[in-house]
């Protein structure tokens, strides 16, 4: 019975629809070894790899070099297998999720509505779409049965733009690689363009070439992918039952049996992106040249989004694997990230995959093929652009959680931040030089750090004015998350100047205020009272924030440096702040001592103003990204 239940796969193939899947596949192999070759290429022009490198006492040949390198990229603590680990849960629970939609048919049920509300279907197609656990090519076979069935072409339309961009795995692992903002932006921007899509065919439904009968291809509808008991059209539905899932279904009707069958189907059909995604943006992050990689996502070129829509149209690429791709070029740069370029990127290139285009090309005619380009560049554009101009701030990581509810910041002089390690992000460059950057290194077991240089956004007569309050509550809530030592919320503000009064200065009695409304507990000392920092003071406190004066040869000692160093690489968090110097003036050599451990250096000044404008997001897309941020945590529990 048991044998009956798990019958192995049918070998004869389907008479009626034949394969597709297997084209797709091929591309996919055919991107990882492009992807290879990159390194391939590396190692042979360059003579080294990412983290070996050859002497003149002792060089070593190009098949071990590249075997180590290969190595390296796939097992090391920053590899991808430590990535697929990282990204584990949220895989698991999203095809646990696109499992249950399918058992249930809630798509399916939803989809049998979209006749009856005219106009106001586009809207119920653009949620199914985003809902519902559909590859691209899945998505045009769900759309031409509909078609058949008589749904008319503009709800299609939409369901066809939208479900490539977002699923039930997506969203999840969004918010592990991009954080709970990006996630809103991801789904807003997904159910937009649905509608957008959905509207300008429902405009031009009642053209010729556009009405009922006149949108496909004679002869057309012998191919595709319909191997799905629940097809609305039982005349485009085929038991051949190549599904693992619907072998399972036909053979019980135990619930929970045809649940775990569609989930376990999910795990190849998902997580092939999953892992194309990890090592295309591996090696993105570590081959790829960075003028390249910094000529369309760091430059902030109005024109990038434009190029970048273009650039994604012959890209085999899933919405599953963008979110990564984009983490990596992210940490790839010197600078903040072109949201722009990147929303362009993970809509673009999804929306406008090469087999999705293939079957559009054999099903449909000619006429609607080119309107569902034109409304995926078209919408790609806009809704880019739309973000650009009215969500995100040249300059800013946008979702980055020390900017959680802060709309502005204090200006004035900073100490400007160069990056030299990929383990340091840059949190804001608003004019091209950093003023806010964080690292961490959990792999290692290193605590996090954050890099601001600007001193005077700290100073107590400033701390409570703007957004900054909010801001020095974020970096204490971002440093408690991410560290791994005992008594993170209790935080040592110490003044590395020598100056009386200096430490009273900082931060001020309403930041104290609301850090403890917060659950921390802050004691401010500076260098007047105490001299030294010693392993007991370490020892005591989960964090420890230092600010470094404007005198250039001010700073800590080699056993303090030292202290820090191993405070830091057992878990500790910490916050280093060096004011910025007088004009014409050394850069912060007492700071610089200490950060260049890990790979900062705080050269030059920067001056933005009065005021840095940080965020233009609406109240409705903050608690979005709140609601999300919950689920983040849940998943992360779990």
């Amino acid at each position: 019975m048991a044998l009956n239940l798990f019958g192995s796969k049918p070998q004869e193939a389907c008479e009626v629809h034949g394969h597709h899947s297997g084209s797709g596949n091929r591309m996919l192999i055919a991107m990882i070894l492009v992807s290879l070759s990159l390194v391939v290429w590396h190692v042979w022009g360059t003579g080294t790899g990412g983290h070996l490198t050859t002497s003149e006492a002792a060089p070593i040949s190009f098949p071990v070099l590249l075997g180590s390198e290969l190595w390296d990229l796939f097992f090391s603590d920053h590899g991808v297998m430590a990535e697929l680990r990282d990204v584990l849960p949220y895989f698991l629970v999203g095809i646990l999720i696109a499992g249950y939609l399918r058992t249930y048919k809630i798509a399916v049920k939803l989809q049998a509505s979209l006749r009856k509300y005219g106009v106001l279907s586009v809207f119920l197609a653009s949620f199914v779409g985003i809902i519902t656990p559909l590859c691209a090519c899945g998505t045009v076979t769900t759309a031409i049965s509909l078609l058949v069935a008589g749904i008319p072409l503009a709800p299609v339309m939409a369901l066809m733009v939208t479900s490539p961009l977002l699923s039930p795995s997506t969203y999840l692992l969004t918010l592990n690689d991009l954080g709970p903002e990006w996630t809103a932006i991801r789904t807003i921007s997904a159910f937009s363009m649905g509608i957008f899509a959905g509207l300008v065919t429902h405009f031009l439904s009642k053209r010729a070439g556009f009405r009922k009968g006149e949108i496909f291809i004679e002869g057309a509808l012998v191919r595709g992918d319909f191997h799905d008991e629940d097809y609305p059209d039982e005349r485009l539905r085929c038991n051949c039952r190549r599904k693992f899932g619907n072998r399972i279904a036909v053979r019980t009707g135990n619930k929970f049996l045809i649940f775990l069958a569609k989930s376990v189907e999910m795990l190849w059909v998902v997580g092939k992106y999953v892992l194309v995604g990890v090592v295309i943006g591996a090696v993105v992050e570590r081959y790829m040249p960075k003028e390249w990689v910094f000529r369309f996502f760091g430059q902030k070129d109005p024109l990038s989004i434009v190029w970048v829509t273009l650039a994604s149209v012959p890209m085999f690429l899933h919405q599953i694997s963008a979110s990564s791709i984009v983490y990596h070029i992210k940490g790839s740069l010197g600078g903040t990230l072109d949201a722009g370029a990147a929303l362009a990127f993970m809509i673009g290139g999804p929306v406008t995959a090469v087999p999705t285009m293939v079957l559009f090309w054999t099903f449909f005619r000619k006429r609607v093929f080119s309107l569902y380009m034109a409304v995926c560049l078209s919408g790609t554009l806009l809704i880019a652009y739309g973000f650009q101009l009215l969500v995100f701030m040249p300059g800013v990581d946008v979702g980055n959680p020390l900017l959680k509810g802060v709309a502005t910041l204090s200006g004035g002089q900073a100490a400007a931040i160069l990056k030299h390690d990929p383990n340091v992000r840059m949190v804001m460059d608003p004019a091209g030089k950093g003023i806010v950057a964080t690292y961490t290194n959990q792999l290692d077991g290193r605590g996090p750090i954050v890099f601001d240089g600007a001193h005077g956004r700290f100073v107590a007569a400033t701390a409570d004015r703007y957004d900054n309050r909010a801001y020095i509550g974020n970096i204490a809530d971002w440093l408690a998350e991410n560290s791994l030592s005992a008594g993170s919320t209790k935080i040592l503000v110490y003044s590395v100047g020598n100056g009386a009064g200096e430490a009273s200065a900082l931060l001020g009695e309403k930041v104290l205020a609301e850090l403890g409304t917060r659950g921390f507990t802050v004691k401010v000392v500076g260098r007047h009272e105490v001299p030294r920092i010693t392993e007991g003071m370490l020892t005591e406190w989960g964090q420890v924030w230092l600010f470094f004066g404007d005198d250039g040869a001010a700073g800590l000692n080699d056993a303090e440096m030292n202290l820090i160093a191993d405070y830091h690489a057992k878990g500790g968090a910490a916050l280093i702040v060096a004011a910025a110097p007088q004009a014409g003036g050394a850069s912060p050599r007492g700071a610089n001592l200490l950060v260049s451990r890990y790979g900062v250096t705080f050269s030059g000044v920067v001056d933005n103003g009065p005021e840095v404008r940080v965020s233009t997001a609406s109240t409705v897309l903050n608690r979005t990204a709140e609601w999300l941020g919950s689920v983040l945590k849940l998943v992360k529990k779990a």
